[in-house]
């Protein structure tokens, strides 16, 4: 109501708000596959094509490299301004939200964690949830710091646990994550396994060449906290994702958007490090 009576924008010019804003999605996936994705990383198919289609009809979607472009000559960018970023490479992206942006010809950039797209694995915290919901113990035993002994049929504590289990799982490196996620789904015995949710190189390569307004950045190799792993760990992270993109695709990605933590709403751009 706010935006159809003027009001927003009213309020935006009286603050003197101007500027882009960056959306980030992660999943758009349809009904028959969202019940796979942490709800968290998740828009629903059709909540997304309204919204690319307000956006068509009232707002200015710009590139993120448009974007850069007008910091870069220290431009103002006006209100109304949005860029649409993804997160994760996943499959939706092409099946789903790619079809949508072309019908209204809006630029997007992807951001793939190359490790994932070479194994065409699913998400680690996807993985993990779909563990939890198709559960066929109600008890897990988890160590973290303390052993801790949940019981999965308390909906508080299958609140905790997953929040533990995730909060672990974030922390890790890539080898440990995939130790922690072998116990997990041992202990939890899941009576089925998530599909391939993730692109595969064949498919980012399909993606550019049906939907040329779509770009690549980089999303670290194995999806990892930079923070929380040694700096020559977190520069391979970066080196490596850059190159393999390059190598699959041969387009050399400029931007970077990290993973988690405080900076993971920013998006950098390489080589000049600038943050949007």
């Amino acid at each position: 109501m706010g935006h159809a009576l003027g009001l927003m924008k009213l309020e935006a010019h009286l603050r003197g708000i101007n500027g882009a804003v960056v959306l980030m999605y992660h999943s758009v996936a349809d009904q028959a596959l969202s019940r796979w994705i942490d709800p968290r990383n998740h828009v629903p198919a059709d909540i997304f094509a309204r919204q690319i289609s307000f956006l068509a009809r009232h707002k200015r979607v710009i590139s993120l490299d448009e974007l850069i472009a007008a910091i870069d000559r220290d431009q103002d960018v006006a209100e109304g301004t949005v860029v649409i970023t993804f997160d994760d490479g996943y499959l939706d992206n092409l099946t789903v939200a790619a079809p949508v942006l072309h019908r209204y010809q809006m630029p997007a950039t992807l951001f793939l964690p190359s490790g994932y797209i070479d194994r065409g694995e699913t998400q680690w915290v996807d993985q993990a949830y779909s563990a939890f919901q198709l559960r066929g113990e109600r008890w897990l035993t988890w160590e973290s710091g303390a052993v801790n002994r949940f019981d999965l049929d308390d909906p508080g504590q299958n609140r905790a646990a997953y929040q533990v289990v995730c909060g672990d799982l974030l922390q890790a490196g890539a080898e440990r994550r995939r130790l922690l996620l072998n116990r997990l789904i041992e202990r939890l015995q899941p009576t089925d396994r998530p599909p391939r949710l993730t692109l595969i190189w064949d498919e980012v390569r399909r993606l550019l060449s049906e939907y040329p307004r779509f770009r690549l950045g980089g999303h670290t190799t194995e999806h990892l906290d930079l923070t929380a792993v040694p700096g020559e760990e977190a520069k391979k992270e970066l080196t490596l994702c850059a190159q393999r993109i390059k190598e699959e695709t041969g387009v050399e990605p400029r931007h970077f958007s990290c993973c988690y933590g405080p900076v993971s709403y920013t998006h950098l751009t390489l080589p000049t490090k600038r943050i949007v």
